[in-house]
């Protein structure tokens, strides 16, 4: 790729400072102060897939280098970060560390932006001092075309960069991530997916055991609706790298997916471990490892897909409380902890269809006031206010005050349209994700509250019930970035329950069946699934013969 002078280097990155004359900030403003803190990390423990020549005099910089590359591709941004920043402490001029620290940053949290900013500054000045290999300065250039033009732009240039230098593992990585595609909404993998896939494969093949391309291959298969093809390759990354937290909650993502809920567990408690010694070793709260919280979140999970729901709920309030440091609120952790973590008593008594006796409305989730104080620096608020006012409407349905459950799901639905008004705030923000997350659970939520009214009212309604399910149902995917999802019930289920209430269990039955598919082993629906037989089974008995056997 050809080099730009620093003036339209400048212009791309769309940030006036650059070509404005400004002095260069200093190496320190291009690293997070969370980073900065602490010493060095260590450079051992890391699964090394990928060993690049960097273009240093320094041996340790390039170390250092080569560590945080690993660990970027396997999704620890933080360890990254620290690597990258040490390397850029031992060399000022290596180019490729910065752009690591860039690629670090680059989806992080609203206290990180201007540290990212400084980083690509540096970057576009060492560019222009023509610093780093060919290699270094053609990812620097595809690393700009995402900062000023997004993924697509971005694919296009290191897929230049890939045809550049066929060798360069990193580079076909990096193309295949950017151009997956994804899957229809039949679950059928689309054309760039596929080819996306085929990428990776034939760097599997080329490289047996390297885990950066198995690991990237298991990362865009994350969301298929099956994931039992890709589950050895899982398995065998742990087995191979059994110490390393993020394998580890990699692995427990496809267990719970493909129904091994007990392997799912004992991978997520791993992990959660593995984290929390690393944060202890290194003096780091949680605020910069929310890696911790997503595990102990999705073990939660897991347990109550087991049917463990008392023990569920009891660690979510207990993961709840968790605290972090004030002045850290726009931190990475703290995102997770508004969005994930202070949501989900809320949600597990949402999935048990009952709430909790004796549990403070505080505990499920944070106070009105605690959301309003939260709008300052986060749009979590949507999210929590949203999901107490389902509670409400769950409460007022159990109580069969149905007119005042109408009230409040239509204040629901109205809250979702407020929060829908402020989607290009959420386009604009560190939060993208979240929100666009929240606001389909929201809609989900909302479907089901609509469908459990109906299937409570008068017998002439319920066949509304059925709409609004499959509505609910069709809105169900699985949840991205292998978070633990959002909604805990499998609302294809709920279509079940509607045809229980309506006495037709073999339609039940297929329901409930269905449903597994898309959540093996969930208990709730195999309990339901052999109620629904049994039903069929006595519907299908002559009452003589009832009489004759016993109950089983």
């Amino acid at each position: 790729m050809k080099s730009l002078p620093l003036r339209a280097l400048g212009a791309l990155i769309c940030l006036a400072h650059f070509a404005s004359g400004e002095e260069i900030p200093e190496i320190g403003q291009a690293i997070p102060d969370a980073v900065m803190q602490l010493p060095a990390p260590t450079t051992s423990g890391v699964p090394t897939g990928i060993t690049l020549a960097v273009a240093t005099a320094s041996e340790s910089a390039q170390t250092h280098v080569n560590m945080g590359l690993n660990h970027l591709h396997f999704g620890w941004e933080f360890e990254a970060a620290r690597h990258f920043a040490a390397a850029m402490r031992e060399d000022p001029k290596c180019l490729l560390a910065h752009w690591g620290m860039v690629m670090a940053l680059l989806e992080g949290a609203p206290e990180t932006i201007a540290n990212r900013n400084a980083a690509a500054e540096r970057m576009v000045s060492l560019i222009e001092a023509n610093a780093g290999s060919p290699l270094e300065r053609d990812y620097s250039y595809a690393l700009l075309k995402q900062l000023t033009d997004g993924p697509e732009a971005a694919a296009n240039a290191f897929r230049k960069v890939a045809n550049h230098f066929p060798n360069d593992m990193q580079s076909g990585v990096l193309v295949a991530l950017f151009t997956r595609g994804g899957y229809d909404v039949s679950g059928e993998a689309t054309p760039d997916q596929e080819n996306s896939e085929k990428m990776l494969l034939d760097w599997i093949k080329k490289l047996p055991g390297n885990p950066v391309p198995i690991n990237a291959l298991l990362t865009i298969r994350a969301e298929a609706p099956d994931l039992s093809k890709s589950l050895l390759y899982a398995r065998e990354l742990c087995a191979a790298h059994p110490d390393y937290p993020p394998f580890q909650h990699l692995l427990g993502h496809f267990e719970w997916r493909c129904g091994n809920h007990r392997e799912a567990l004992d991978a997520f408690s791993k992990s959660a471990a593995l984290f929390e010694k690393w944060m202890s070793e290194n003096k780091i709260s949680p605020a910069d490892c929310p890696e911790w919280l997503d595990a102990q979140c999705y073990r939660i999970v897991v347990l109550n897909s087991m049917g463990r729901r008392q023990e569920a709920f009891d660690a979510a309030i207990q993961l709840s409380e968790t605290q972090m440091p004030a002045e850290r609120k726009n931190s990475p952790g703290a995102r997770v902890l508004w969005w994930e973590i202070k949501t989900l008593p809320a949600r597990l008594a949402l999935d048990a269809g009952t709430l909790p006796e004796s549990t403070p409305n505080e505990k499920l989730l944070p106070t009105a006031d605690a959301a309003k104080e939260l709008m300052k620096h986060s749009l979590a608020h949507w999210w929590i206010n949203g999901l107490r006012l389902a509670l409400e409407a769950q409460r007022q349905i159990q109580a069969n005050q149905l007119d005042a459950a109408r009230n409040t799901i239509n204040a629901l639905s109205q809250h979702g349209e407020m929060m829908a008004a402020s989607q290009k705030l959420a386009t604009q923000s560190a939060e993208r994700s979240e929100w666009n997350r929240a606001f389909r659970a929201l809609e989900m939520i909302t479907a089901n509250a609509r469908g459990q009214l109906a299937l409570a009212g008068s017998e002439t309604n319920r066949n509304i019930a059925y709409n609004w399910f499959s509505a609910a149902a069709d809105r169900q995917t699985a949840s991205p970035m292998m978070k633990a999802p959002l909604v805990l019930t499998p609302m294809g289920g709920q279509i079940g329950e509607y045809f229980m209430a309506i006495n037709q269990a073999p339609e039940a039955i297929e329901a409930f069946e269905k449903a597994l598919k898309a959540f093996p082993n969930d208990s709730r629906l195999i309990e339901r699934l052999t109620t629904a037989r049994e039903s069929q089974r006595k519907a299908a008995t002559p009452a003589s013969d009832q009489a004759k056997q016993p109950d089983r």
